[in-house]
């Protein structure tokens, strides 16, 4: 079988995944990215308050978290004053993205499964439903500051739904329960049945790339650019950032990488529905906003955690306002670095070269790329 890679066949933005076999295990793992970092390029000569929109438009998954990381950069590069982030509206919505980005990833991992997951409109109608009413809790968390008893009624109503139908899907309730497995028979019990199987990927301890970080991330930034945005790395290091990064600890960590990383999502969507219930009965729900910073005049720098993980903009602005400089360094480009964690969760692993294509498909689903992907398959160069 050809190793090329050929990224035509799946169009602009795609990461090619080649794995080769050799005695049911895999010894060589290449990842090669089509993904367009250089978009940031049409911010170029742009006056400042266009940005957010226009990342938004741009970067269609997890855009309200770009545009807001974008108005924070900015604002800390035109001197705004740095105050406490207590805009409880702003992180109902990202609250609200998060949700709704972890599930259409669960979905679009069922669709490598069987006919039944695809075709089960009974288990569909719950996952539309939840679609639905987080687009509602956006649209409501964007258009008010939720002071009124009308606004926070209606918050209450919608997260109550939210959680009703996530119960229905089988996610467990407490994002603190150890270990927790979906409900049998439910649809994330479907899914988990699926993953389980692929016992071949041991869960390692993640690097985990978090705020603690930002300012090694600033420094490449300001140095690299848009170089360091297209494959970034940290010295002696291979971070890994998203749902499993943030909750390894909980979950069924020596069950092996695969219901690890199912487990970690189902903690993170509990985790935020947590939060959405706290703030419906008027209770503190924790920071999520962007923090924004000031390295130089002029310059500002701003990060998020979103579904996928860590969110970071960095720019730099002309005299008269405009854009002189921009980078994004999303989440997909340090899980799928060449030599990454997603490389190194598979590299080594036993599997069947029969079932190995799927196996690490559902894998790299896991690690939850924000663009298309294909694995595909293939004998060692030199057997």
């Amino acid at each position: 079988m050809n190793s090329a890679s050929d990224l035509g066949a799946l169009g602009p933005g795609a990461l090619s995944i080649v794995a080769e076999i050799a005695d049911e295990r895999v010894c060589s793992v290449r990842v090669v990215s089509s993904r367009p970092t250089h978009l940031t390029r049409l911010f170029i000569g742009r006056p400042a308050e266009e940005i957010p929109i226009l990342a938004e438009r741009i970067y269609s998954l997890c855009g309200l978290s770009h545009a807001i990381v974008a108005t924070r950069a900015i604002g800390a590069a035109r001197g705004a004053a740095s105050r406490a982030q207590s805009n409880q509206a702003q992180s109902i919505a990202l609250l609200s993205e998060r949700i709704s980005e972890l599930l259409r990833s669960s979905v679009t991992l069922a669709l490598h499964e069987n006919d039944a997951m695809r075709l089960d409109a009974g288990a569909m109608r719950p996952l539309a439903e939840v679609f639905s009413l987080t687009r509602d809790l956006l649209a409501l968390a964007r258009s008010s500051r939720l002071t009124t008893a009308s606004d926070r009624d209606a918050l209450k109503s919608i997260v109550e739904k939210i959680g009703a139908r996530a119960r229905i899907l089988g996610l467990p309730g407490d994002p603190d329960m150890l270990g927790a497995r979906p409900a049998a028979g439910s649809w994330f019990g479907q899914l988990w049945s699926e993953i389980v199987r692929d016992e071949g990927f041991a869960a390692c301890v993640p690097d985990a790339l978090d705020a603690d970080d930002d300012p090694a991330v600033l420094a490449r930034l300001r140095s690299d650019g848009e170089a360091f945005a297209a494959v970034p790395s940290l010295p002696g290091r291979a971070p890994e950032t998203g749902a499993f990064a943030r909750h390894w600890r909980k979950t069924d960590f020596y069950a092996g990488a695969a219901t690890a990383r199912l487990g970690a999502r189902m903690i993170d969507l509990a985790e935020c529905l947590d939060r959405l219930s706290r703030a419906a009965a008027g209770e503190e729900m924790g920071q999520t906003e962007a923090h924004g910073v000031a390295p130089a005049v002029r310059e500002g720098f701003a990060a998020v955690e979103t579904s996928r993980g860590r969110l970071a903009h960095w720019m730099r602005l002309s005299r008269d306002g405009k854009i002189e400089d921009y980078a994004i360094v999303a989440p997909t480009e340090w899980n799928f670095h060449p030599a990454g964690p997603f490389v190194a969760a598979v590299l080594g692993a036993r599997v069947s070269k029969a079932t190995a294509a799927a196996s690490i498909s559902r894998l790299a689903g896991l690690f939850d790329p924000c663009v298309l992907y294909r694995v595909e398959v293939v004998e060692p160069a030199h057997a």
